[in-house]
């Protein structure tokens, strides 16, 4: 009798080649290993991120998560009653075949959810769950071909066991090795639930709302598969079963965990789903980046390339070294970053302007320790007439953190942080501007002695309208202006956004601090921190000779 089971096929980017998968056994250990991932992602989000509007976008929420824990119980429950085989293969004795047995029909939705949610759903439910507005409600009324359908006699349970929910009931009752199933079964049915609305469903709208996407599904796919290498290794002998696990695992990149999740490779997903983000939207992706999942450079490099591999694109170390040498004809990846989701179209270039200067310009050697400040210069910003709130200034703040992540994971001796950062957020008055540069700069009367910031970004009045003024105030403050910064930061960036030629910015030096002016749109400014950081420091640095 056939075994519903849950498996993961891979096919090389090489064309017909099969690229050389770790086993189902350990696959299924890596898709828990993602989907408890993913648990721990929205549990740690459980304020800013609610049920009803990842179910408006997605048309999941962690309920489904849940009942498709469920779901994978009553087919491993099946499975064990009817197939022999298979039942003695799983289990070792009659004793934990039937405790297994009976521990699966045993769970239901309240256990499952305590998986999910970290803990019990009324308790959950109780901390954090927000009263939908009629605005949600009627986008979820309206997006219900969405909404991900469970069978409800499924979800019974399948034991008289009453309504009381059992705590820890998991952990009490079902082994690791059935919780992997049920884990590993619950991410396959997410997967195939993505798949199915690739057309409705972006990537970008994925990250706004719940801080993850297909790609970190992927990701969370290699980073297990990095830590089953790393607890296998030390038990591997050469020639053994194991050291060719090991290298399995070694070579499993982004490549094959995103044909996983995708169930094809991921350009060819993009060539027929992906849509370009609208200005709108890359607002709302800006403004979100507090919610994005981070995940590790040196953990999603490939760590061999074999006959198998060689042609895979996903070796974030060679990427990283490319990116800070100048070699021709380098490939690099366009997701391996600390941030899912930079590859939106219309918006991120095709080679980020960081990627393409530091391949020229490294940073100082110096350890540096940095005092930044971000001013947010906006009439609306400032009388909090947003419904979103500031989105340039976490921008410019999230750029800087990239930045500075980007260059920890490319250059092991570099030592570049900060130690403070100040933000504020002011309207398009020229005073209240020279305010508040005067006093980050360290010459005010309200300044603290000795404690000017290093560098200072402002975000917002940069462009032709009558209460852009900010260049102007900026230039009514500094000692020394830095024109060719700017001027070439403008004819950089008009490769990809032509109005940059239309910017106003100003940069230079207010006693020991260098100020400098960014757009007001969200993007154009993190494309400008990305493109000036490397020089910026260098000038610091020769700043602190004096």
């Amino acid at each position: 009798m056939a075994t519903e089971t849950t498996s993961f096929v891979f096919s090389s980017l090489a064309g017909s080649e099969i690229y050389n998968a770790p086993p189902p056994p350990v696959m299924e250990k890596m898709a828990a290993g993602a989907f408890v991932s993913l648990c721990k992602h929205l549990q740690a989000l459980s304020d800013e991120v609610q049920n009803i509007d990842m179910m408006n976008i997605s048309g999941f929420c962690r309920n489904c998560l849940a009942k498709w824990m469920v779901l994978e119980a009553r087919k491993l429950a099946k499975n064990l009653r009817q197939d022999a085989e298979f039942a003695v293969g799983f289990t070792s004795s009659t004793e934990e075949y039937r405790s297994t047995v009976k521990a699966l029909d045993g769970l239901g939705y309240d256990e499952a959810a305590q998986e999910v949610y970290g803990c019990t759903y009324p308790e959950w439910k109780k901390r954090h769950q927000k009263k939908a507005s009629e605005e949600q409600m009627k986008i979820y009324n309206e997006n219900t071909h969405l909404h991900a359908v469970h069978d409800k006699d499924l979800l019974k349970k399948a034991v008289d066991g009453g309504d009381e929910m059992l705590l820890n009931y998991c952990q009490k009752y079902l082994s690791e090795k059935v919780m992997t199933r049920l884990k590993a079964g619950a991410f396959s049915n997410l997967c195939i639930h993505l798949r199915e609305r690739s057309d409705v469903i972006q990537n970008v709208e994925l990250m706004t709302i719940s801080g993850f996407c297909r790609n970190c599904l992927a990701k969370w796919m290699v980073v297990e598969a990095r830590k089953i290498s790393d607890e296998t290794r030390p038990l591997a002998l050469e020639g053994s079963e194991k050291e060719q696990l090991v290298q399995a695992l070694d070579s499993f990149g982004y490549d094959q965990a995103a044909q996983v999740v995708y169930g094809c490779t991921y350009p060819e997903w993009k060539k027929r789903y992906q849509t370009k983000a609208t200005e709108e939207q890359m607002e709302r992706y800006s403004g979100s980046s507090h919610l994005h999942a981070k995940h590790d450079l040196s953990l999603l490099a490939t760590r061999v390339l074999n006959d198998h591999s060689s042609s895979i694109e996903s070796n974030a170390k060679e990427h990283i070294q490319n990116t800070h040498h100048n070699t021709k004809g380098q490939h690099k990846h366009p997701l391996l970053s600390d941030v899912c989701c930079e590859d939106v179209d219309n918006f991120q270039p095709t080679e980020r302007p960081c990627e393409k200067f530091s391949s020229i310009v490294s940073p100082p050697n110096d350890n540096m320790k940095l005092k930044i400040a971000i001013l947010t210069v906006s009439d609306r910003a400032a009388s909090k007439s947003y419904k979103t709130g500031d989105l340039s200034g976490p921008a410019v703040e999230q750029a800087i953190i990239e930045h500075l992540n980007h260059l920890k994971a490319a250059l092991s001796e570099q030592n570049v942080s900060v130690t403070n950062v100040e933000k504020d957020i002011v309207p398009d008055e020229i005073s209240d501007i020279k305010q508040k540069l005067l006093l980050w700069s360290g010459k005010s009367n309200e300044s603290m002695r000795g404690c000017p910031c290093d560098l200072i970004f402002t975000t917002g009045g940069t462009g032709f309208a009558t209460r852009d003024v900010t260049p102007e105030a900026t230039l009514s403050v500094v000692d020394r202006e830095c024109q060719g910064l700017m001027s070439w930061a403008s004819m950089e960036l008009t490769a990809i956004q032509p109005l940059a030629t239309l910017s106003r910015a100003a940069a230079g030096l207010c006693g020991n601090t260098l100020i400098v002016n960014l757009p007001g749109n969200p993007a154009g400014a993190a494309q400008v921190v990305e493109l000036l950081f490397p020089l910026l420091l260098h000038a610091i640095a020769d700043i602190r000779k004096n």
